[in-house]
Protein backbone atom coordinates (compact mmCIF):
# COMPACT_ATOMS: atom_id res chain seq x y z
CA UNK A 1 0.00 0.00 0.00
CA UNK A 2 2.66 1.96 1.07
CA UNK A 3 4.55 1.61 -2.56
CA UNK A 4 0.76 2.32 -4.46
CA UNK A 5 0.62 5.45 -2.50
CA UNK A 6 3.99 6.90 -3.64
CA UNK A 7 3.11 6.02 -6.86
CA UNK A 8 0.19 8.04 -6.81
CA UNK A 9 1.46 10.78 -5.45
CA UNK A 10 4.12 11.21 -8.45
CA UNK A 11 1.43 10.95 -11.35
CA UNK A 12 -0.63 13.74 -9.68
CA UNK A 13 2.61 15.70 -9.55
CA UNK A 14 3.37 14.45 -13.33
CA UNK A 15 -0.40 15.37 -13.65
CA UNK A 16 -0.19 18.74 -12.30
CA UNK A 17 3.01 19.95 -13.97
CA UNK A 18 1.95 18.60 -17.63
CA UNK A 19 -2.03 20.76 -17.21
CA UNK A 20 0.11 23.84 -16.06
CA UNK A 21 2.52 23.68 -19.73
CA UNK A 22 -0.92 22.69 -21.73
CA UNK A 23 0.48 24.91 -24.15
CA UNK A 24 2.15 22.28 -26.03
CA UNK A 25 -1.00 19.85 -25.96
CA UNK A 26 -1.79 20.49 -29.80
CA UNK A 27 -1.10 22.67 -33.01
CA UNK A 28 -4.34 22.64 -34.90
CA UNK A 29 -5.21 25.69 -36.59
CA UNK A 30 -8.94 25.15 -35.59
CA UNK A 31 -8.10 25.18 -31.88
CA UNK A 32 -8.46 29.04 -32.67
CA UNK A 33 -11.94 29.24 -32.61
CA UNK A 34 -14.31 28.62 -29.32
CA UNK A 35 -11.78 26.85 -26.47
CA UNK A 36 -10.04 24.81 -28.67
CA UNK A 37 -10.18 21.29 -30.06
CA UNK A 38 -12.84 19.25 -27.68
CA UNK A 39 -11.09 16.21 -26.18
CA UNK A 40 -12.95 13.41 -24.71
CA UNK A 41 -10.11 10.50 -25.16
CA UNK A 42 -8.91 10.37 -21.80
CA UNK A 43 -7.93 6.64 -22.24
CA UNK A 44 -6.39 4.70 -25.12
CA UNK A 45 -9.04 1.50 -24.21
CA UNK A 46 -11.89 3.30 -25.30
CA UNK A 47 -10.01 5.49 -28.03
CA UNK A 48 -9.48 2.48 -29.57
CA UNK A 49 -13.24 1.61 -29.47
CA UNK A 50 -13.86 4.77 -31.87
CA UNK A 51 -14.44 6.86 -28.41
CA UNK A 52 -17.45 5.04 -27.61
CA UNK A 53 -17.57 4.58 -23.66
CA UNK A 54 -20.96 5.97 -22.03
CA UNK A 55 -22.49 1.84 -22.39
CA UNK A 56 -19.34 0.45 -21.66
CA UNK A 57 -20.26 -2.69 -19.28
CA UNK A 58 -16.10 -3.42 -18.42
CA UNK A 59 -15.83 -3.28 -14.89
CA UNK A 60 -11.61 -2.93 -15.28
CA UNK A 61 -12.10 0.90 -16.39
CA UNK A 62 -12.43 3.92 -14.35
CA UNK A 63 -15.37 5.97 -17.11
CA UNK A 64 -15.98 9.33 -16.03
CA UNK A 65 -17.49 10.07 -19.69
CA UNK A 66 -20.66 8.01 -17.96
CA UNK A 67 -20.55 8.72 -13.87
CA UNK A 68 -23.35 5.70 -13.44
CA UNK A 69 -20.24 3.27 -14.57
CA UNK A 70 -18.70 3.95 -10.90
CA UNK A 71 -21.41 1.15 -9.44
CA UNK A 72 -19.74 -1.68 -11.97
CA UNK A 73 -16.25 -2.15 -10.50
CA UNK A 74 -16.01 -5.11 -8.05
CA UNK A 75 -15.76 -5.66 -4.48
CA UNK A 76 -12.74 -4.76 -2.86
CA UNK A 77 -10.51 -3.33 -6.04
CA UNK A 78 -9.39 -0.23 -6.72
CA UNK A 79 -8.35 0.92 -10.20
CA UNK A 80 -5.83 3.57 -10.95
CA UNK A 81 -5.17 4.27 -14.70
CA UNK A 82 -2.99 6.92 -16.33
CA UNK A 83 -2.40 7.73 -20.62
CA UNK A 84 0.37 8.83 -22.38
CA UNK A 85 -0.25 10.17 -26.03
CA UNK A 86 1.69 10.70 -29.05
CA UNK A 87 0.24 12.98 -31.91
CA UNK A 88 1.86 13.47 -35.27
CA UNK A 89 -0.08 16.06 -37.26
CA UNK A 90 0.44 16.86 -41.23
CA UNK A 91 -1.22 20.03 -42.47
CA UNK A 92 -1.83 21.36 -45.88
CA UNK A 93 -3.12 23.97 -47.72
CA UNK A 94 -3.21 24.93 -51.15
CA UNK A 95 0.01 27.25 -50.33
CA UNK A 96 2.02 24.95 -47.77
CA UNK A 97 2.46 21.50 -45.97
CA UNK A 98 3.81 21.24 -42.26
CA UNK A 99 4.34 18.53 -39.95
CA UNK A 100 4.12 18.75 -36.54
CA UNK A 101 4.53 15.92 -33.03
CA UNK A 102 3.61 16.50 -29.64
CA UNK A 103 3.82 14.00 -26.72
CA UNK A 104 1.49 14.71 -23.27
CA UNK A 105 0.47 12.75 -20.54
CA UNK A 106 -3.37 13.01 -20.91
CA UNK A 107 -5.26 11.91 -17.63
CA UNK A 108 -4.66 10.50 -14.09
CA UNK A 109 -8.18 8.64 -12.88
CA UNK A 110 -8.91 6.63 -9.22
CA UNK A 111 -11.86 4.31 -8.92
CA UNK A 112 -13.35 1.77 -6.36
CA UNK A 113 -16.52 0.69 -4.91
CA UNK A 114 -17.56 2.45 -0.99
CA UNK A 115 -19.82 -0.69 -0.95
CA UNK A 116 -22.30 -3.17 -3.01
CA UNK A 117 -24.14 -0.32 -3.96
CA UNK A 118 -22.46 2.80 -4.12
CA UNK A 119 -19.29 3.33 -6.48
CA UNK A 120 -16.76 6.39 -6.18
CA UNK A 121 -14.16 8.14 -8.50
CA UNK A 122 -11.93 10.95 -9.14
CA UNK A 123 -9.25 12.27 -11.44
CA UNK A 124 -8.13 14.75 -13.81
CA UNK A 125 -8.87 13.99 -17.67
CA UNK A 126 -8.84 16.96 -20.52
CA UNK A 127 -11.27 19.01 -21.63
CA UNK A 128 -10.52 21.50 -24.45
CA UNK A 129 -6.96 21.71 -26.37
CA UNK A 130 -5.22 24.79 -27.93
CA UNK A 131 -2.10 25.36 -29.93
CA UNK A 132 -1.60 26.95 -33.31
CA UNK A 133 0.62 29.33 -35.82
CA UNK A 134 -1.17 30.94 -38.33
CA UNK A 135 0.06 33.43 -41.16
CA UNK A 136 -2.16 35.11 -43.80
CA UNK A 137 -1.42 37.72 -45.96
CA UNK A 138 -3.55 40.51 -46.36
CA UNK A 139 -3.09 42.52 -49.66
CA UNK A 140 -5.25 45.21 -49.36
CA UNK A 141 -3.14 46.43 -46.68
CA UNK A 142 0.27 45.53 -47.44
CA UNK A 143 0.28 43.27 -44.50
CA UNK A 144 1.23 39.97 -43.01
CA UNK A 145 -1.19 38.66 -39.77
CA UNK A 146 0.13 36.19 -37.47
CA UNK A 147 -2.19 34.36 -35.14
CA UNK A 148 -0.83 32.71 -32.74
CA UNK A 149 -2.53 30.77 -29.09
CA UNK A 150 -2.18 27.96 -26.85
CA UNK A 151 -3.42 26.53 -23.72
CA UNK A 152 -6.52 24.76 -22.84
CA UNK A 153 -8.77 23.60 -19.96
CA UNK A 154 -9.01 20.29 -18.20
CA UNK A 155 -11.50 19.08 -15.60
CA UNK A 156 -10.79 17.52 -11.71
CA UNK A 157 -13.56 15.50 -11.22
CA UNK A 158 -14.97 13.75 -8.16
CA UNK A 159 -18.07 11.33 -8.88
CA UNK A 160 -20.49 9.12 -7.07
CA UNK A 161 -23.00 6.18 -8.26
CA UNK A 162 -25.83 4.46 -6.95
CA UNK A 163 -26.78 1.05 -8.14
CA UNK A 164 -30.84 1.67 -8.04
CA UNK A 165 -31.76 -2.01 -8.88
CA UNK A 166 -29.83 -5.16 -10.20
CA UNK A 167 -30.41 -3.46 -13.95
CA UNK A 168 -30.42 0.02 -13.12
CA UNK A 169 -27.52 2.72 -12.05
CA UNK A 170 -27.69 6.29 -11.61
CA UNK A 171 -24.25 8.23 -11.47
CA UNK A 172 -23.13 12.54 -10.73
CA UNK A 173 -20.07 14.07 -11.47
CA UNK A 174 -19.39 17.33 -9.80
CA UNK A 175 -15.96 18.82 -12.01
CA UNK A 176 -13.77 21.73 -11.82
CA UNK A 177 -12.77 23.35 -14.94
CA UNK A 178 -10.15 25.16 -15.15
CA UNK A 179 -7.21 26.58 -17.24
CA UNK A 180 -5.88 29.01 -19.23
CA UNK A 181 -5.89 30.41 -23.09
CA UNK A 182 -3.41 32.29 -24.78
CA UNK A 183 -4.33 34.34 -27.71
CA UNK A 184 -1.97 36.91 -30.00
CA UNK A 185 -2.68 38.64 -33.39
CA UNK A 186 0.08 40.76 -34.44
CA UNK A 187 -0.23 42.90 -37.59
CA UNK A 188 3.26 43.70 -39.63
CA UNK A 189 2.97 45.92 -42.10
CA UNK A 190 5.03 46.16 -45.77
CA UNK A 191 5.99 49.82 -45.48
CA UNK A 192 7.82 50.72 -42.50
CA UNK A 193 6.88 53.99 -41.79
CA UNK A 194 3.41 52.68 -40.38
CA UNK A 195 3.07 51.39 -36.87
CA UNK A 196 2.32 47.61 -36.76
CA UNK A 197 -0.36 46.46 -34.18
CA UNK A 198 -0.45 43.95 -31.96
CA UNK A 199 -3.35 42.24 -29.19
CA UNK A 200 -3.34 39.96 -26.78
CA UNK A 201 -6.01 37.94 -24.98
CA UNK A 202 -5.56 35.79 -21.80
CA UNK A 203 -8.73 33.72 -20.75
CA UNK A 204 -8.66 32.18 -17.39
CA UNK A 205 -11.42 29.62 -16.49
CA UNK A 206 -12.51 28.79 -12.77
CA UNK A 207 -15.30 27.47 -11.98
CA UNK A 208 -18.06 24.61 -11.46
CA UNK A 209 -19.58 22.05 -13.88
CA UNK A 210 -22.01 18.70 -13.27
CA UNK A 211 -23.52 15.55 -15.36
CA UNK A 212 -25.78 12.67 -14.33
CA UNK A 213 -25.86 9.65 -15.97
CA UNK A 214 -27.87 6.26 -16.00
CA UNK A 215 -26.83 2.79 -17.05
CA UNK A 216 -29.42 -0.11 -17.56
CA UNK A 217 -28.21 -3.40 -18.18
CA UNK A 218 -29.47 -6.67 -18.89
CA UNK A 219 -29.71 -10.02 -21.16
CA UNK A 220 -30.95 -10.60 -24.24
CA UNK A 221 -30.95 -13.98 -25.82
CA UNK A 222 -28.23 -14.81 -22.41
CA UNK A 223 -26.18 -12.33 -24.27
CA UNK A 224 -25.14 -8.99 -22.24
CA UNK A 225 -27.12 -5.89 -23.19
CA UNK A 226 -26.89 -2.15 -22.01
CA UNK A 227 -28.60 1.25 -22.77
CA UNK A 228 -27.09 4.45 -21.16
CA UNK A 229 -28.11 8.29 -21.16
CA UNK A 230 -25.58 10.82 -20.20
CA UNK A 231 -26.64 14.68 -19.61
CA UNK A 232 -24.63 17.54 -18.89
CA UNK A 233 -26.70 20.70 -18.67
CA UNK A 234 -25.63 24.33 -19.84
CA UNK A 235 -23.59 26.17 -17.24
CA UNK A 236 -22.50 29.69 -16.70
CA UNK A 237 -18.50 29.41 -15.57
CA UNK A 238 -16.65 32.27 -13.89
CA UNK A 239 -13.99 33.51 -16.38
CA UNK A 240 -11.50 36.35 -16.38
CA UNK A 241 -9.95 38.19 -19.31
CA UNK A 242 -6.75 40.51 -19.77
CA UNK A 243 -6.43 42.36 -22.71
CA UNK A 244 -3.90 44.60 -24.22
CA UNK A 245 -3.48 46.41 -27.59
CA UNK A 246 -0.78 48.51 -28.97
CA UNK A 247 1.18 49.73 -31.73
CA UNK A 248 5.20 48.75 -32.18
CA UNK A 249 8.16 49.59 -34.56
CA UNK A 250 11.08 47.41 -34.85
CA UNK A 251 14.42 48.93 -34.04
CA UNK A 252 17.10 46.16 -35.08
CA UNK A 253 15.43 43.25 -34.11
CA UNK A 254 13.93 44.28 -31.03
CA UNK A 255 10.46 46.09 -30.57
CA UNK A 256 9.88 49.79 -29.39
CA UNK A 257 6.16 50.49 -27.70
CA UNK A 258 4.86 53.38 -29.07
CA UNK A 259 1.44 53.40 -28.01
CA UNK A 260 -1.32 51.13 -25.87
CA UNK A 261 -4.68 51.31 -26.91
CA UNK A 262 -5.97 48.94 -24.58
CA UNK A 263 -4.76 47.19 -20.83
CA UNK A 264 -7.28 46.01 -18.89
CA UNK A 265 -8.94 43.35 -16.79
CA UNK A 266 -12.37 42.05 -16.89
CA UNK A 267 -14.76 39.04 -15.30
CA UNK A 268 -17.20 38.30 -16.87
CA UNK A 269 -18.49 34.66 -18.13
CA UNK A 270 -18.10 31.23 -20.09
CA UNK A 271 -21.19 29.64 -21.11
CA UNK A 272 -20.96 26.17 -22.03
CA UNK A 273 -23.50 24.59 -23.78
CA UNK A 274 -25.77 21.50 -23.41
CA UNK A 275 -24.93 18.34 -24.65
CA UNK A 276 -26.61 14.63 -24.14
CA UNK A 277 -25.25 11.03 -25.45
CA UNK A 278 -27.05 8.04 -26.05
CA UNK A 279 -25.30 4.74 -25.94
CA UNK A 280 -25.98 1.06 -26.53
CA UNK A 281 -23.44 -1.86 -26.24
CA UNK A 282 -24.02 -5.65 -26.97
CA UNK A 283 -22.42 -8.54 -26.27
CA UNK A 284 -22.10 -11.88 -28.40
CA UNK A 285 -19.84 -14.59 -27.36
CA UNK A 286 -16.40 -13.37 -27.67
CA UNK A 287 -17.47 -10.06 -29.83
CA UNK A 288 -18.79 -7.10 -27.91
CA UNK A 289 -20.55 -4.32 -30.08
CA UNK A 290 -20.73 -0.47 -29.02
CA UNK A 291 -22.20 2.62 -30.06
CA UNK A 292 -22.78 5.81 -28.92
CA UNK A 293 -24.26 9.37 -30.47
CA UNK A 294 -24.01 12.68 -28.86
CA UNK A 295 -25.08 16.32 -29.99
CA UNK A 296 -24.06 19.84 -28.46
CA UNK A 297 -25.55 23.27 -28.73
CA UNK A 298 -22.57 24.85 -29.60
CA UNK A 299 -25.19 27.80 -30.79
CA UNK A 300 -25.65 29.05 -27.34
CA UNK A 301 -21.49 29.47 -26.63
CA UNK A 302 -20.22 32.94 -25.41
CA UNK A 303 -17.27 33.76 -23.86
CA UNK A 304 -17.97 37.70 -22.16
CA UNK A 305 -21.17 37.65 -24.14
CA UNK A 306 -19.65 36.94 -27.29
CA UNK A 307 -20.36 33.91 -29.79
CA UNK A 308 -18.05 32.31 -32.38
CA UNK A 309 -18.64 30.89 -35.49
CA UNK A 310 -19.84 27.91 -33.81
CA UNK A 311 -22.66 25.95 -34.49
CA UNK A 312 -24.30 22.68 -33.05
CA UNK A 313 -22.54 19.79 -33.47
CA UNK A 314 -22.80 15.72 -33.23
CA UNK A 315 -20.88 12.66 -32.98
CA UNK A 316 -21.19 8.99 -33.64
CA UNK A 317 -18.72 6.49 -32.39
CA UNK A 318 -18.69 2.73 -33.02
CA UNK A 319 -16.37 0.27 -31.66
CA UNK A 320 -15.73 -3.63 -31.65
CA UNK A 321 -14.34 -5.61 -29.03
CA UNK A 322 -12.84 -9.50 -29.65
CA UNK A 323 -11.78 -11.49 -26.80
CA UNK A 324 -11.70 -15.47 -26.82
CA UNK A 325 -11.34 -15.27 -22.92
CA UNK A 326 -10.14 -18.98 -23.22
CA UNK A 327 -9.32 -19.58 -18.67
CA UNK A 328 -8.15 -23.09 -19.97
CA UNK A 329 -5.45 -22.13 -22.21
CA UNK A 330 -2.33 -20.89 -20.79
CA UNK A 331 -0.67 -18.81 -23.86
CA UNK A 332 -0.38 -15.34 -23.18
CA UNK A 333 -2.28 -14.66 -26.78
CA UNK A 334 -5.45 -16.00 -25.46
CA UNK A 335 -5.43 -12.88 -23.06
CA UNK A 336 -4.79 -10.64 -25.32
CA UNK A 337 -8.07 -8.34 -26.90
CA UNK A 338 -8.41 -6.87 -29.90
CA UNK A 339 -10.48 -3.88 -30.69
CA UNK A 340 -11.61 -1.79 -33.65
CA UNK A 341 -13.57 1.77 -34.10
CA UNK A 342 -14.55 4.46 -35.76
CA UNK A 343 -15.74 7.66 -35.41
CA UNK A 344 -17.77 10.57 -37.74
CA UNK A 345 -17.53 14.06 -35.77
CA UNK A 346 -19.31 17.32 -37.68
CA UNK A 347 -17.73 19.66 -35.49
CA UNK A 348 -18.90 22.91 -33.96
CA UNK A 349 -16.62 25.15 -36.67
CA UNK A 350 -17.73 26.48 -39.58
CA UNK A 351 -15.85 28.64 -41.93
CA UNK A 352 -16.46 29.87 -45.61
CA UNK A 353 -19.72 28.31 -45.37
CA UNK A 354 -17.72 24.85 -44.86
CA UNK A 355 -18.63 22.68 -41.88
CA UNK A 356 -15.57 21.39 -40.53
CA UNK A 357 -15.73 17.70 -40.17
CA UNK A 358 -13.44 15.20 -38.61
CA UNK A 359 -13.11 11.55 -39.71
CA UNK A 360 -11.20 8.34 -37.57
CA UNK A 361 -10.81 5.45 -37.51
CA UNK A 362 -8.99 3.34 -34.28
CA UNK A 363 -7.28 0.00 -33.65
CA UNK A 364 -6.34 -1.17 -29.94
CA UNK A 365 -4.81 -4.26 -28.15
CA UNK A 366 -5.14 -4.96 -24.21
CA UNK A 367 -2.33 -6.58 -22.64
CA UNK A 368 -2.78 -7.74 -19.46
CA UNK A 369 0.94 -8.89 -17.17
CA UNK A 370 -1.10 -11.06 -14.27
CA UNK A 371 1.47 -10.75 -12.12
CA UNK A 372 1.37 -7.26 -11.11
CA UNK A 373 -2.60 -6.81 -12.22
CA UNK A 374 -1.84 -4.34 -14.49
CA UNK A 375 -2.92 -3.89 -18.15
CA UNK A 376 -1.00 -2.35 -20.36
CA UNK A 377 -3.81 -0.93 -23.78
CA UNK A 378 -2.15 0.19 -26.64
CA UNK A 379 -3.90 2.62 -29.02
CA UNK A 380 -3.44 3.79 -32.80
CA UNK A 381 -5.76 6.44 -34.52
CA UNK A 382 -5.94 7.27 -37.77
CA UNK A 383 -7.51 10.63 -39.05
CA UNK A 384 -8.05 14.11 -40.68
CA UNK A 385 -10.19 17.27 -39.58
CA UNK A 386 -11.10 20.23 -42.22
CA UNK A 387 -10.21 20.53 -45.71
CA UNK A 388 -8.10 22.37 -48.17
CA UNK A 389 -10.47 23.62 -50.14
CA UNK A 390 -11.86 27.44 -49.89
CA UNK A 391 -8.76 28.43 -48.47
CA UNK A 392 -8.48 26.20 -45.72
CA UNK A 393 -6.51 23.99 -43.51
CA UNK A 394 -6.93 20.08 -44.39
CA UNK A 395 -4.92 18.09 -41.02
CA UNK A 396 -4.26 14.48 -41.30
CA UNK A 397 -3.19 13.19 -38.10
CA UNK A 398 -1.76 10.14 -36.39
CA UNK A 399 -2.07 9.63 -32.63
CA UNK A 400 -0.32 6.71 -30.62
CA UNK A 401 -1.93 6.13 -27.21
CA UNK A 402 -0.79 4.15 -24.39
CA UNK A 403 -2.49 3.52 -21.24
CA UNK A 404 -1.48 1.62 -17.59
CA UNK A 405 -4.68 0.24 -16.22
CA UNK A 406 -3.15 -0.65 -12.51
CA UNK A 407 -5.83 -3.25 -10.87
CA UNK A 408 -5.25 -3.66 -6.77
CA UNK A 409 -7.45 -5.21 -4.16
CA UNK A 410 -7.30 -3.64 -0.36
CA UNK A 411 -9.68 -4.60 2.39
CA UNK A 412 -9.49 -8.46 2.22
CA UNK A 413 -9.70 -10.08 5.67
CA UNK A 414 -6.50 -12.72 6.38
CA UNK A 415 -7.62 -16.17 6.42
CA UNK A 416 -5.79 -17.87 8.38
CA UNK A 417 -4.89 -21.88 8.82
Amino acid sequence: MIKFIKNLTFLILCCFALNSNSQSNTLSPYSRFGLGIIDNNFSSYFQSLGGASIASLNANYVNPNNPASYSLISKNKFILQTSLKNNTTFLSSYYDKEIYNVTNLSSLTLGFPINKIIGFSSGFIPYSLSGYDLLERDNNFNANKFYTGNGGLSIFYLGTSFKIARSFLIGFNASYLYGAINREKRIIFDDESIFNSRSVERINVKGYDYEIGLLFQNKINQNDFSFALVLNNESNIPSKKFELAESFEFSGFNETVKDTFINLTQRGELTLPQSISFGLSYKLRYLTIIGEYSVQDWNNYKLFGQSDVLTNSDKINFGLEYFKDDNSSIKYSSKIKYRFGFYNYQTPIQLNDNKINELGITFGLSLPNQRSRTIYDLSLLIGKRGTSNNNLILEKFVEFSLSINFDGIWFLKRKYD
